[in-house]
């Protein structure tokens, strides 16, 4: 029997976690609306913006010229870590069948990254759907930072690209973020916007809560590792559309916190050190032209 099967098209209930992100979020809750997103109805989807405890409470300024109406919540009880309030807009908040997780509010989504979710599930029922990373600039942000790279030299970029009237600008200023510097042809360790049916959603669990520390430490590529390497595991990585990270003085890519801190929380919460993830995947195109460069690298070696 195919993997794949027709079903009836899913809701996504995209959540979108937010912390001290007065600059970066109204990039990603725009890119994640229609109508930057493209081919898809926003009565297919839901938006869900997470304040987790920011010091100014995050709020749209003007009434936004898109939809679906993004929900922006804040969270009741933040904590350092984002996972919780994850799981809370998960458990108390999201309606859809299937769930987006977007653990780091300063990623902005590709213009067709909510309609190749919905169509990977359309035709793969029980697909854990993924997404590959990039960091806006040169270099990834953790190097770039310390070469003069900031807020002010980004914003010029972006707004120089012609972006968000040309979304496949941002394409052209970025690289591979560290975590998906594999490429597509091999595992990579973690993706920014990914998407499960619900039903596996209830059966793997969400985000571990033992991940504590402030940006949630290796929680991210540990809930990655978990699902890509499920029994009978049905992955499918979106060969076009990606995520883009702004600077923001974050835990990981400002490197304000270095690996071996991750590794020991990870280590109190499993009693051995983090592995990466060994796992097969399908493809679902098609591969669009702003996205060639991204799709070559890894391809020939």
């Amino acid at each position: 029997m195919s993997i794949f099967s027709r079903k009836r098209r899913p809701f996504l209930s995209v959540i979108i976690c937010v912390h001290d992100m007065a600059r970066e979020a109204p990039r990603t809750i725009l890119s994640a609306c229609c109508p930057y997103q493209k081919n898809v109805s926003p009565d297919e989807y839901e938006v869900i913006v997470v304040d987790n405890g920011s010091a100014h409470p995050f709020g749209l300024h003007d009434e936004p010229d898109f939809w679906p109406m993004p929900q922006i919540v804040r969270m009741p009880n933040p904590q350092p870590s984002p996972v919780f309030a994850l799981n809370w807009a998960a458990t108390h908040l999201a309606k859809g069948t299937h769930v987006l997780f977007a653990i780091d509010g300063a990623r902005i989504f590709s213009d067709q990254l909510i309609a190749s979710m919905l169509r990977a599930h359309s035709i793969c029922a029980d697909a854990f759907v993924y997404t590959l990373g990039c960091h806006l600039g040169s270099n990834v942000q953790m190097i770039s930072t310390t070469q003069g790279y900031n807020q002010e030299v980004e914003d010029k970029l972006i707004a120089d690209s012609g972006w968000p009237t040309q979304p496949s600008a941002l394409y052209d200023i970025s690289v591979f973020a560290g975590s998906s510097s594999n490429g597509f042809w091999r595992p990579i360790l973690e993706s920014n916007a990914f998407s499960i049916p619900r039903d596996l959603l209830d059966g793997l669990g969400g985000y571990n809560t033992g991940f504590t520390s402030p940006g949630g430490g290796l929680a991210n590529l540990e809930i990655f590792a978990r699902y890509v390497q499920r029994q009978n595991a049905r992955n499918v990585c979106l060969l076009s559309d990606m995520t883009f990270h702004q600077v923001h003085g974050g835990i990981a890519t400002s490197g304000k916190v270095q690996f071996p801190t991750f590794d020991a929380e990870y280590r109190s919460i499993f009693q051995r050190g983090y592995v990466k993830p060994s796992f097969e995947a399908v493809y679902l195109g098609p591969i669009r032209r702003e996205a060639a460069k991204f799709v070559r690298i890894g391809l020939i070696e």
